[in-house]
């Protein structure tokens, strides 16, 4: 085989090559189960518009490295998110907001069913009782930005002495499932965590 025939052969497979490595899509909604990615959606809504509207992420169209390098750059500037929700955020906006994604997208409820919320086995006894010394922790680092330190109140309404506390299913249902301007918990907290929290309110 001559010289100018090899080279012909292994640029043909060098293109072949590139095309598959290029053809390589972003992570796709497939592979982010129906619950993790309503959590995701939870969680723009909750950290993120804290700040700023979801509009200003989700017209967004990038990367995966750049919506790492986003979210990180979010949680340098105080965004309340752990480490296992920054995984999470990245993988669910590479997966939706790449660069081939249509300008419009549905919203995610519209694809995959109404979000359910989160839950834990259930106690060996009794109830769920919530534990009003976890519930300080949940309280800072999920409400705190909207409620205030200590639940006295900000941009949104002071919950320290609420008769809401007193009205446990308008309480549940309003975290659960939002209302007005505050977003869904139901598919971010846990049923333990919303007890807590709500434990820890009743002391304030």
């Amino acid at each position: 085989m001559n010289t100018s025939a090899l080279l012909a052969i292994v640029f043909a497979l060098g293109v072949v090559a590139l095309s598959a490595v290029t053809a390589l899509p972003e992570e796709d909604m497939e592979s982010v189960s129906v619950a993790l990615g309503l959590r995701a959606e939870g969680l723009i809504l909750a950290r993120c518009s804290v700040c700023h509207t979801a509009d200003l992420i989700t017209q967004q169209r990038l990367p995966r490295e750049r919506w790492e390098a986003t979210v990180d750059k979010m949680k340098h500037w105080g965004a309340e998110i752990s480490q296992e929700e920054q995984i999470l955020l990245v993988r669910y906006l590479s997966a939706r907001y790449h660069p081939g994604a249509p300008d419009r997208l549905p919203p995610l409820e519209h694809e995959a069913g109404p979000a359910e919320p989160l839950r834990q086995e259930p106690a060996l006894t009794g109830p769920l009782v919530g534990v009003a010394g976890r519930g300080s922790g949940i309280f800072e680092h999920n409400c705190q930005a909207c409620h205030g330190q200590g639940g006295i109140g900000g941009v949104g309404p002071k919950l320290s002495k609420n008769p809401i506390l007193k009205q446990e299913e308008h309480f549940w249902d309003t975290v659960l499932h939002g209302r007005g301007p505050m977003p869904a918990w139901g598919s971010i907290l846990s049923e333990q965590d919303i007890a807590d929290i709500h434990a820890w309110l009743l002391t304030r």
